[in-house]
């Protein structure tokens, strides 16, 4: 885990004349809407994007959003090229959930002496489930003199950030429960696929025990998170395979058609035991038109405290949030591989964005 000890590199301060110099590393979906998030900001602007897909690559990254104007920034697969020949203060990183493939990605822009945020959800807390790669990226990034966070909107918020800030009143916490209940009809396509929506039971088994279909990922950092932050030394951390949620009527999505009796989403649960008791639980819960959403959290202690969000927070515009009003935490935090809970108070940053980078 980072150390809180001097790095090797002092981080520079930012002058407050410059505007903050972007690359979106991964323009899909997700690092589509934050580029687009990002130009309405003040005081930021995009300089260079990065992104595999043929079909990007050479084009302006204007077209590519689908914008009625060229932003000057063609999109380009060759990253390396690219920061040797741009000035940039970070990478904004949306490309794969698993921290094994993203792991080259990130070291690269390290290297180049670029901070970075990513959406990576194996990034948000890598700690216990790889401690090597954390290590490395951790020591590369005290070197460099800069900083690497994962975080969204879930892991990175929601079930684990919102969850460690709610026991600050407490003298005491001995059970934490924590369930997100989200209508996944609103989300976009790669969600509703990703959660086997439309699927027949027997395909949606299949497909997530050939690991086709993946479910949310995220649970195991979540835990190990909130057990860091409050000092717990946990026995295990247990990921139950994703549930099906069958539909009991025909549905319909922005995506599909939904019959009767095949999967319209799925549950997932993972718990954290100490001392051979359960002290935190996870209940992820997404398919279409499911009859109320909300984001819960229940604390058992001293006091207990019980707060819902009624009609949960979305979770796309969640995550775009999240990394946008992360630019400016990464760029005033300590060098290294960090967390949502080493970084300053989450906050939304709706002025000017220099005005928060010390």
């Amino acid at each position: 885990m980072h150390s809180q000890t001097s790095p090797t590199k002092v981080k520079w301060c930012f002058v407050m004349e410059n505007t903050i110099k972007v690359i979106c590393y991964g323009v899909g979906v997700i690092g589509g809407k934050i580029a687009k998030a990002i130009l309405k900001k003040k005081g930021i602007t995009i300089v260079g994007a990065v992104d595999v897909a043929k079909e990007k690559v050479g084009k302006d990254l204007g077209e590519v959003l689908g914008l009625d104007k060229k932003l000057g920034v063609t999109v380009t697969d060759d990253p390396e090229e690219l920061f040797s020949n741009i000035e940039a203060d970070i990478v904004v990183h949306c490309t794969s959930s698993y921290l094994h493939q993203v792991y080259p990605q990130i070291i690269q822009c390290v290297k180049a002496g670029l901070n970075v945020v990513s959406t990576c959800e194996e990034l948000s807390f890598p700690f216990d489930k790889y401690p090597e790669l954390a290590s490395r990226i951790d020591k590369l990034a005290l070197d460099y003199g800069v900083t690497v966070l994962g975080t969204g909107i879930n892991p990175g918020y929601l079930m684990d950030t919102l969850s460690i800030v709610l026991t600050a009143p407490c003298l005491r916490v001995d059970h934490i429960e924590v369930t997100r209940m989200m209508n996944s009809a609103k989300r976009r396509i790669p969600f509703q696929k990703k959660i086997g929506t439309g699927l027949t039971k027997e395909e949606f088994i299949e497909k997530m025990k050939n690991k086709i279909i993946t479910g949310h990922v995220g649970l195991y950092e979540s835990i190990s998170m909130i057990a860091a932050a409050l000092g717990w030394k946990l026995d295990r951390i247990e990921e139950f395979d994703p549930e099906p949620v069958i539909a009991d009527r025909d549905l319909e999505t922005p995506y599909t058609k939904v019959p009767k009796g095949h999967v319209a989403g799925l549950k997932s649960i993972a718990k954290g035991y100490m001392n051979e008791k359960e002290v935190i639980v996870l209940n992820f819960v997404a398919y279409a038109h499911v009859p109320e959403e909300y984001d819960e959290i229940i604390i058992k202690g001293e006091p207990n405290i019980h707060e819902k969000i009624i009609g949960g927070v979305h979770g796309d515009i969640g995550t775009v949030a999240m990394v946008v009003n992360a630019i400016p935490k990464v760029l005033n935090a300590e060098p290294g591989l960090l967390t949502m809970k080493d970084i300053a108070l989450p906050s939304a940053a709706v002025e000017d964005m220099r005005i928060y980078v010390a």
